[in-house]
């Protein structure tokens, strides 16, 4: 039965614009995910959610570095903790 749905769907080729590099790659990653899960693997977002966490905590961290309530010189302290924190988080 796979077989059969694979060939409806060949029949009806999709179509986009070759000039445009972000389209022919949104259709090969929409393709190929297509093909891995027509052949029964299911598809694992567990990764692709930690980066989204991991960089929603770095923004936030870089949104309180920016808007402290203190100037320079006087938040020297917090800036270089938000700095010493920041790698951490991409490891």
């Amino acid at each position: 039965m796979s077989e059969a749905k694979a060939e409806s769907k060949s029949k009806n080729p999709k179509k986009v614009n070759l000039s445009d590099h972000s389209s022919i790659k949104h259709l090969l990653d929409e393709s190929v995910s297509e093909i891995v899960k027509s052949r029964g693997y299911v598809e694992n977002t567990r990764l692709s959610n930690l980066k989204l966490l991991i960089g929603t905590v770095v923004i936030i961290i870089a949104l309180f570095a920016q808007f402290y309530n203190k100037k320079f010189p006087e938040n020297r302290d917090f800036l270089l903790g938000c700095i010493a924190l920041y790698p951490f988080y991409w490891n």
